[in-house]
C-alpha cells in the first residue's frame, strides 16, 4: 500500500468511513497482534484494547 493511499484511507476514515478504518487495521493488524502477546500468549482484552486505541488515532491523525 503507497503512502498516498494510506492517506486517503486516513482521510476517510476521520469522517467515520468503516470501509476504510477496516483497511487501516488489517494493514497493521500483524503490529497490533505482535503487541498484545504477553508471555507468549495472546490477551485478547489488550489485542481489542490496542485496536481501538489505534481507531481514536486515526481519527487524530494529522496529514
Amino acid at each position: 500500500m503507497k503512502n498516498n493511499e494510506i492517506n486517503v484511507l486516513i482521510e476517510k476514515s476521520k469522517k467515520g468511513n468503516k470501509k476504510s478504518i477496516n483497511k487501516l487495521l488489517e494493514k497493521y493488524q500483524d503490529m497490533i497482534k505482535g503487541y498484545s502477546f504477553i508471555n507468549g500468549e495472546i490477551v485478547e482484552e489488550l489485542k481489542q484494547d490496542l485496536t481501538e486505541q489505534t481507531i481514536k488515532a486515526i481519527k487524530k491523525f494529522k496529514i
